[in-house]
């Protein structure tokens, strides 16, 4: 017997005779195919009702919907109370200070009232200035006296001189005295006037005046009033009582009758 022969097969000896298994019906429940007798028949689930309006009074009241917050109007904050252990204290209003009485014929003492002297009295000697003839401006005033040109460089020399010592104050916060003797002063003005027309002394004059007004602009009341009214009486003696002195001066001689003299 050869090797192959003694190797036991692994093959199973097959069973004659045994019927095959009959497929079953996938369409029939188990207990209609006969697999098994005692397999319960599996009944469809049954649809579950809606839920309906409850019989319960409590729960079948509907929801109302919410009403919308109104903005109410904030109340107006009242002034605080004076408490008596050191509470707050309501804040009063500041009283505005008291414009200082002015004697008659002072100066004034704020700003807007002193430029509303100011103001008219310049536009008053300025128009009289120009409406004096050119052929007039070299005429002494007086005997022996400055000439009408001489007199209006004189009124620029003092506007700028004033603008010069209000500067000074408002830096040093006291009172500037002159530097120079007022004799000495008119004299350099009346110099100056010599080598100029009475087209460019009168431009001298309004340049001045511009210059002062300036300055006067930055000042305050409180400006005006130190030193006593130092400031004050500077820029009233060199503006409108300085005009008031020289208007008469710009008035043209009459001519004598008969002349040819012209105005």
């Amino acid at each position: 017997m050869s090797d192959i022969e003694r190797i036991p097969s692994l093959r199973k000896n097959a069973k004659q005779g045994v019927p095959k298994r009959k497929p079953r019906d996938m369409t029939k429940p188990l207990a209609e195919s006969g697999k098994t007798s005692d397999a319960p028949a599996i009944a469809p689930r049954a649809a579950v009702p809606e839920p309906g309006p409850s019989d319960d009074p409590a729960l079948s009241v509907e929801l109302s919907p919410e009403p919308e917050p109104q903005v109410q109007p904030r109340p107006q904050a009242e002034p605080q109370q004076a408490e008596p252990d050191g509470a707050a204290k309501p804040t009063a209003e500041r009283a505005p200070e008291p414009t200082p009485e002015v004697p008659a014929g002072a100066p004034p003492l704020t700003m807007r009232a002193m430029f509303a002297r100011v103001e008219p009295a310049f536009h008053e000697f300025r128009n009289a200035a120009y409406g004096c003839p050119a052929e007039h401006m070299n005429d002494h005033i007086g005997d022996e006296g400055w000439t009408r040109k001489q007199m209006l460089s004189h009124i620029a020399a003092w506007h700028d001189l004033t603008t010069d010592r209000l500067i000074k104050m408002s830096l040093t916060g006291q009172p500037v005295p002159l530097d120079r003797e007022q004799e000495a002063i008119n004299a350099a003005a009346a110099r100056v006037a010599l080598g100029k027309t009475a087209g460019e002394v009168l431009k001298d004059v309004e340049a001045s005046y511009a210059r002062l007004r300036r300055q006067m602009l930055r000042m305050t009341d409180a400006d005006l009033r130190l030193g006593d009214g130092w400031a004050a009486e500077r820029i009233a003696s060199n503006t409108y009582d300085h005009y008031a002195e020289h208007m008469a001066d710009l008035a043209p001689p009459v001519p004598l009758p008969g002349s040819s003299a012209r105005r």
